[in-house]
C-alpha cells in the first residue's frame, strides 16, 4: 500500500505542472482550486485529516491571508497546494437568566469556508480564500470564557485530495479534545466507494458531561444554572446539581477546569444552547435520587426533585456543518456513571460519486447510568455532501443521537446537508477552494468566456480575441450542449462572461456533442470563434461547435469576442411650425473605435451640424466629401439636423457607416439609417 507521503513525492510535481497549465487559461482560472487528485488512491491510516488551531486569543479578519498556527494534530503536515477547511466550531451566545429562558440562542459567529494553502513558513500560513484581496470571505475568533460569553474556538482542518479512493478500512477523525478534531473531510476527484467499510465519526464531537458527586451546597432544586465547584469543593462533595454539556457556546469547568466555563455557572438543568442541561439535585434534605441529564439538542432527562428537575434536552443546532453536542450529566450524592454521551461528529464529502455498500455513521454516544439517574445522549453529528446534482447517493447516514441513560434524555438527531440542495438534504453552500470533481472533472468539460472584443481600453487590442483591460463581458447568454447519451445541458455566462459545461465520466464515452449559441440580433463576430483548433459553424444568428466527448479532456477556453452595432437613433417624430426650422437631434454611441461618417439624403437637410459631447455647442457643417469622424469604444456623440419645414408631412434619415479601426480583413458593419418624421405643429 503507498502512502500519502510517498503519494506526495510522486504527484506534486506532475500534478502542479498540470494545473498551472489547465488553470492558468481563462476562464478555468476563475476558479479556486487545491490540486486535485495529489494524494492519489489509496490509505494507510484511519486518521485522514490533520488539525490546526491558533493562540487563545487568536482573531482572523475577513480578509487576511496569513494564519499563525500554535497547534496541531495529526499525521500530515500542512503543505503548499493542500485544500482545507477553516470552520468556527464555538462561539455562540445565549441567554444567563436564572430561569425557563437560560440557554436560548442569541445568536452565533459560526461560520466555515474552503481554503488553499499557498505558503507554509513554519507555523505561519498564507492561505488563498472567497474573501476580499483572495483572503478570507468570514472572521473567526479563539476567545477564553468571559463573564457574558462562552467559550469560542475555531480549527483549520486538512483535507487530503485523493484522485479516486476505495477503502480498505473504517476512517475515523481525531475527536474534539477542547482545541481541534471531530472533523472527517475528504475530496475525490473520481469515486468514493466505500467497499464495505465506514466513514465513522460517532461521538467524536462536542463533548458529554461528566457526573461528579456532590451532597450539597446552597442551591436552589429549582435552579436553571449553577455555579460549578472549584477543586477544593469538589473533593468535598460541596455543591448541586449535574453538569451541562459542551456545545457551541462553550465548554463547562467540569470538563475543562482551566477554562472559566459557561456564563453564570455551567451547573443546573437550565440547556446552553445545543448541549444538554445537567440533572437537578435532591432535594434539599439531600435524600432523593438525582434526576437524568437532558440530552444534547433532544429530549429532556427524567423527572427528579422537584418534579421539574430534570436536565433539558439541548436547543435545536441551527443549519450548518457543526460538531454534534454533548449531552448533560445525572447529579448524584455517591458513586460513578451518570456521565453525558458525546456528540457526532462532522463529515463533509466532496466527490465525483460515493457508492456502497458500507455506512457513514454521525451517532452521538449514550449517556451511562448512576443507578437510577443517568445522563444524557449526544446529539448527532453534520454529514455535508458535495456531489454533481445528477448522481446520486444510496446510503443513508446515521445521524441519530446517542440514548439517554437510566432516565436521560435523548440525544437529539444531527443534519444531513448539501452544497446546492438536493432530495433529503437541504442546501448549505460553503465558500471558497471548489471540490475536485469540479476543478478537475474526471469526465469531459468545457469553458468558455463571452465578450465584447472592442479593446475598449487600447484600441490596438480590439478584435485579437483576447479579453483586454476595460472589455466588457457578456453576461446571461446561454450555450447549449447536446449529444447522444448524454442529458441536454444549458448554461448561462456569468457576471464576468464566463461559462463551464461538464460531463460525468460515464457520460464521455467518445461520442459526438454539439456546443450552440445563438447571436443577438446586434451582435456580429468579427471571426469565428476556435474550440479544439476548429472554427464554429455559422448559419445566420447560430453557432455551432462539434467535438468528441473524452474522459480526463479540457476542450477550451473558448473564447467568444464579439463585437455589437452601434446605437444610432433619433427621436420618431417631432412637430413644427409650418414655415418655420427645426434642430433635429440624432445620437451615436460607439460600439467600437474608427471613423464614422454621417450622410443624408433628406431635400430639407442642407447640412449636419456636429455635436461632440451632445452639449448643445455645434462643432462644424459637414458638408460635401461626408468627411469621416474619429470615434472610441464607448463614446457618445450627436448628429445636429437643421430642417426647414413648408408644411407636408415628410421624413428625415440620416445614415450612419461605421468603419472599425483594425477589423479583420472582409469585416464589416452595415450601414444604419435613424429617421424622424416631421409634423406640422398645431
Amino acid at each position: 500500500m503507498v502512502s500519502l507521503q510517498q503519494h506526495y513525492c510522486r504527484l506534486a510535481r506532475s500534478t502542479t505542472l498540470i494545473l498551472a497549465f489547465l488553470l492558468g487559461a481563462a476562464p478555468v482560472h476563475a476558479q479556486l482550486c487545491g490540486e486535485p487528485g495529489r494524494d492519489g488512491q489509496a490509505i494507510s491510516d484511519p486518521i485522514l485529516n490533520s488539525y490546526f488551531t491558533g493562540s487563545d486569543d487568536a482573531s482572523l479578519a475577513a480578509g487576511s491571508r496569513e494564519l499563525v498556527l500554535t497547534r496541531a494534530r495529526g499525521s500530515y503536515p500542512l503543505l503548499p497546494g493542500d485544500l482545507a477547511l477553516l470552520m468556527q466550531v464555538q462561539g455562540a451566545t445565549i441567554s444567563t437568566r436564572n430561569d425557563r429562558r437560560y440557554g436560548v440562542l442569541a445568536s452565533h459567529t459560526l461560520k466555515a469556508e474552503w481554503l488553499r494553502i499557498d505558503r507554509v513558513d513554519g507555523g505561519r500560513v498564507q492561505v488563498k480564500g472567497a474573501g476580499a484581496g483572495g483572503g478570507l470571505l468570514h472572521a473567526y475568533h479563539n476567545q477564553p470564557a468571559g463573564p457574558d460569553h462562552g467559550r469560542a474556538r475555531w480549527q483549520l482542518v486538512r483535507v487530503p485530495q485523493f484522485d479516486a479512493l476505495t477503502l480498505d478500512q473504517d476512517v475515523l477523525a481525531l475527536p474534539w479534545d477542547g482545541f481541534t478534531g471531530g472533523v472527517l473531510a475528504l475530496d475525490v476527484r473520481r469515486g468514493l466507494a466505500l467497499a464495505g467499510h465506514a466513514l465513522n465519526v460517532d461521538g467524536a464531537g462536542l463533548r458529554g458531561a461528566p457526573a461528579v458527586s456532590l451532597q450539597g451546597a446552597l442551591g436552589n432544586p429549582d435552579d436553571w444554572r449553577y455555579s460549578a465547584p472549584n477543586p477544593e469543593d469538589q473533593a468535598l462533595g460541596y455543591g448541586h446539581h449535574g453538569s451541562k454539556g459542551e456545545g457551541i457556546a462553550g465548554t463547562p469547568v467540569m470538563i475543562d477546569p482551566q477554562q472559566p466555563g459557561y456564563p453564570e455557572g455551567g451547573m443546573a438543568r437550565g440547556a446552553p444552547a445545543t448541549a444538554g442541561g445537567g440533572g437537578n439535585a435532591m432535594d434539599m434534605s439531600h435524600r432523593l435520587l438525582a434526576s437524568g441529564g437532558g440530552g444534547g439538542n433532544g429530549q429532556p432527562g427524567q423527572a427528579g426533585q422537584p418534579q421539574s428537575g430534570g436536565g433539558l434536552g439541548g436547543h435545536k443546532a441551527p443549519p450548518g456543518p457543526w460538531l454534534g453536542s454533548g449531552g448533560g450529566a445525572a447529579a448524584r450524592s455517591v458513586g460513578t456513571g451518570g456521565d453525558g454521551g458525546s456528540g457526532g461528529g462532522l463529515i463533509l464529502i466532496r466527490a465525483a460519486a460515493v457508492t456502497g455498500p458500507g455506512a457513514l455513521t454521525l451517532r452521538g454516544n449514550p449517556g451511562s447510568a448512576a443507578g437510577k439517574a443517568g445522563g444524557g445522549g449526544g446529539s448527532g453529528g453534520t454529514l455535508w455532501l458535495d456531489m454533481p446534482s445528477d448522481v446520486s447517493l444510496s446510503l443513508k447516514a446515521d445521524v441519530s443521537g446517542g440514548a439517554g441513560a437510566a432516565g436521560g434524555g435523548n440525544g437529539g438527531e444531527g443534519q444531513s446537508l448539501s452544497a446546492d440542495g438536493r432530495e433529503g438534504f437541504p442546501a448549505f453552500p460553503l465558500s471558497g477552494a471548489q471540490a475536485g470533481f469540479r476543478c478537475r472533472p474526471a469526465g469531459h468539460w468545457i469553458s468558455g468566456r463571452l465578450f465584447l472584443d472592442n479593446g475598449a481600453a487600447d484600441p490596438a487590442q480590439a478584435f485579437n480575441a483576447r479579453f483586454d483591460d476595460g472589455e466588457q463581458p457578456v453576461v446571461a447568454r446561454q450555450l447549449r450542449l447536446t449529444g447522444v447519451g448524454v442529458r441536454p445541458q444549458t448554461v448561462s455566462t456569468d457576471r464576468q462572461g464566463q461559462f463551464s459545461l461538464r460531463l460525468s465520466e460515464a457520460e464521455s464515452r467518445g461520442q459526438s456533442l454539439r456546443l450552440s449559441l445563438t447571436l443577438a440580433d446586434e451582435e456580429r463576430l468579427p471571426a469565428l470563434p476556435v474550440l479544439n483548433r476548429a472554427p464554429a459553424k455559422q448559419q445566420g444568428k447560430q453557432l455551432e461547435w462539434s467535438l468528441t466527448a473524452t474522459p480526463d479532456r479540457h476542450s477550451g477556453p473558448l473564447a467568444i469576442g464579439l463585437v455589437t452595432l452601434p446605437q444610432w437613433q433619433g427621436a420618431a417624430s417631432q412637430s413644427v411650425p409650418v414655415g418655420g426650422k427645426a434642430v433635429l437631434t440624432f445620437r451615436y454611441h460607439a460600439s467600437v473605435s474608427g471613423q464614422v461618417h454621417f450622410t443624408s439624403n433628406s431635400e430639407a437637410v442642407s447640412g449636419l451640424l456636429m455635436d461632440r459631447e451632445c452639449s448643445g455647442d455645434s462643432e462644424r457643417w459637414q458638408t460635401g466629401s461626408s468627411p469621416g469622424w474619429n470615434v472610441v469604444a464607448g463614446e457618445l456623440l450627436c448628429v445636429r439636423v437643421p430642417v426647414a419645414f413648408d408644411g407636408s408631412k415628410r421624413t428625415v434619415t440620416v445614415i450612419a457607416r461605421t468603419q472599425p479601426a483594425g477589423a479583420p480583413q472582409g469585416f464589416s458593419l452595415p450601414t444604419q439609417r435613424a429617421s424622424t418624421q416631421l409634423n406640422p405643429a398645431h
